[in-house]
């Protein structure tokens, strides 16, 4: 008898045991269920700017929002500035594809990659994409103190005009030489090296004269009165400003085109976020999904509109058809750009 009773015992134990694993697999294991791959993980952001402007405040926000969907994990946001966004992009595409680290960088840099921008180590098409958290309004604004208040004035200006930009990789900077060219304008001088955050007093110091950037980024400067926006490139102008002409308004040369649609393109990205090539493809939908709740959620489109950040959530499947299309431009247009790079 007690001997019957030990196997029973032993068996319902065995048993116990079975019908635990079994659960623990069908709750999915090391990447699902009660105990997901990121319970207890810390996940790196690299924000490929230094601390301020918008990508920054953008990283910031997405990781206080993935967190919530992540239960129990923790994301370190790391500032990785430099070349105009290629070194911290070059971080986040040599790092291990285990879904430890997603980046977010300039909408630019496949414009770089296309003008084989020397310094890029990475291939936008193979990231693993998560999409973006807004498309943007960009325009070129100038100083008040400038003394331009139009695109009138600066064509018209036979003063040099002095553009501050990012780096040679930065959106702004690539844009600020296609102006030039689409406008006919040899006065136009290029200032490297600002961030977002520097732009303001060096205008106040007289220092530069105007900046290609996004209308979020500026909406407090300009409301201000230190700024006033001249152009814009964008599908659509901000309420108020109607009277500011569009690129595609003043542009309309048919050998343009191609650029001009790259250009509004590129600001459909906006604010992209993405990992390395390679992400286990279980992991990459968690992240996927918990990066689009959390851009989606009411909390952080509120968060936005507090900060004067818009929130306009671009999927990962829009992403990659944008960049796939940036990508596969006309020879012709390619060499634009890799002139406007400097590029030959």
């Amino acid at each position: 008898m007690r001997r019957i009773i030990v196997i029973v015992a032993v068996s319902l134990a065995a048993l116990a045991l079975l019908v635990g694993c079994a659960s623990s697999e069908e709750e999915g294991g090391a990447d699902s269920g009660s105990q997901p791959f990121y319970e207890g993980k810390t996940i790196q952001l690299i924000v490929s700017t230094n601390p301020g402007g918008g990508y920054d405040t953008y990283g910031r926000m997405v990781a206080q929002f993935m967190e919530k969907e992540l239960p129990g994990s923790k994301i370190i946001v790391r500032n990785v500035p430099g070349a105009g966004h290629i070194i911290g992009l070059n971080q986040v595409y040599a790092s291990k594809p285990d879904g430890l680290t997603i980046g977010a960088f300039s909408r630019a840099l496949p414009l770089g990659q296309v003008a084989g921008l020397e310094g890029i180590e990475f291939d936008v098409s193979k990231l693993s994409w998560l999409g973006s958290t807004s498309s943007i309004q960009y325009l070129l604004y100038m100083s008040t103190e400038s003394g331009l208040t139009s695109l009138e004035d600066i064509k018209n200006s036979n003063e040099a005009i002095r553009i501050s930009t990012g780096g040679v990789g930065a959106q702004n900077h690539v844009v600020a030489l296609l102006f030039a060219d689409m406008f006919g304008l040899d006065n136009i001088e290029l200032v490297p090296g600002f961030q977002s955050a520097d732009v303001e007093n060096a205008m106040k110091r007289g220092e530069i004269d105007g900046e290609f950037s996004s209308w979020d980024s500026v909406l407090d400067l300009i409301g201000q009165g230190d700024g006033v926006p001249v152009l814009f490139i964008a599908d659509s102008v901000p309420e108020g400003y109607e009277d500011v002409p569009t690129i595609q308004e003043e542009v309309t040369e048919e050998r343009w085109q191609p650029v001009v649609n790259t250009l509004l393109s590129v600001n459909v990205l906006g604010r992209p976020f993405a990992g390395p090539p390679g992400i286990p493809e279980e992991r990459l939908t968690v992240l996927r999904d918990a990066f689009e709740n959390a851009v989606t959620s009411d909390e952080f489109m509120q968060m936005g509109e507090r900060l004067e950040r818009p929130v306009n959530y671009v999927g990962h499947e829009r992403a990659e058809e944008l960049v796939q299309g940036l990508l596969e431009l006309p020879d012709e247009t390619v060499q634009k750009i890799r002139t406007a790079y400097g590029i030959e």
